[in-house]
């Protein structure tokens, strides 16, 4: 089967990525630290960082090994599958399942994402690997009625508000990941970023072409300085097609 090129979105978000009830005794449905997703291990320092970054990070796995069944497509069958799954104290993923499906072959599908996933960081209890069993809803949509609009969408970057920044606020946001959000507030899976500053009509900027802050891009960072302008570009996909989302700050000291 063929890799789909609908827009497929995953609801993963810390809030909606939850511990089942009603677990055997062995599996707990809640821990004080719940797995993270492979490849955050630089923000091992930022609790805050490392999820969004493990939550990025899942998006991106979905995004890419999820495949939209040909009977689904032709059945025009769209809506959210739930699928459960519990991360082992060696961070191994067992026992998927699906918990609601929509037909023409899509829970399937979830469940063969959620087999060809890598090992997670295991949750932590006092200190202790635990397992635990975690529910994921994977949303198949194939059209949207919604306009490509980039002004939909919004760029996150930290604690950063407003459209004014001090030069240490931007250094300070290097230990998060940039996020862009959909109108309903989801989180979209980042495809390239570029960074760029201008002041005085002189232009430097860089490119990460797996949207991670990069080298290349800190260095854009660290030469922002005051009455400069600052510019994040993201791209993503919605509908199939690549939509590039902006956000400028003014560089105040």
């Amino acid at each position: 089967m063929r890799k789909t090129t609908a827009f497929l979105m995953v609801l993963c978000l810390a809030h909606t990525l939850s511990a089942q009830l009603f677990e055997p005794e062995n599996i707990q449905t809640r821990a004080e630290q719940m797995p993270y997703f492979p490849g955050c291990e630089p923000f091992n320092d930022a609790p805050e960082a490392k999820r969004q970054c493990s939550n990025n990070n899942l998006i991106r796995f979905v995004s890419t090994h999820l495949v939209y069944p040909e009977t689904a497509r032709a059945q025009s069958v769209e809506g959210t599958v739930y699928v459960s799954f519990v991360v082992d104290k060696d961070g191994s993923v067992l026992s998927p399942k699906v918990l609601k499906d929509i037909g023409g072959g899509c829970g399937e599908a979830a469940l063969d994402v959620i087999r060809e996933m890598p090992k997670w960081e295991p949750a932590l209890e006092k200190g202790q690997p635990v397992a635990v069993r975690l529910n994921l809803p994977i949303q198949f949509a194939l059209k949207r009625t919604d306009g490509e609009d980039a002004e939909r969408f919004t760029i996150s970057w930290g604690l950063l508000k407003g459209n004014t920044v001090r030069s240490e606020s931007l250094l300070s946001a290097l230990t998060y990941p940039v996020s862009v959000r959909d109108p309903f507030g989801e989180t979209r899976l980042v495809n390239e970023l570029v960074f760029a500053f201008e002041k005085k009509k002189r232009v430097i900027s860089a490119r990460d072409e797996k949207g991670q802050i990069s080298e290349p891009l800190k260095r854009i960072v660290r030469r922002a300085k005051k009455g400069g302008r600052f510019t994040i570009s993201a791209s993503i996909q919605d509908q199939g097609k690549m939509i590039w989302v902006s956000r400028t700050f003014l560089v105040t000291d």
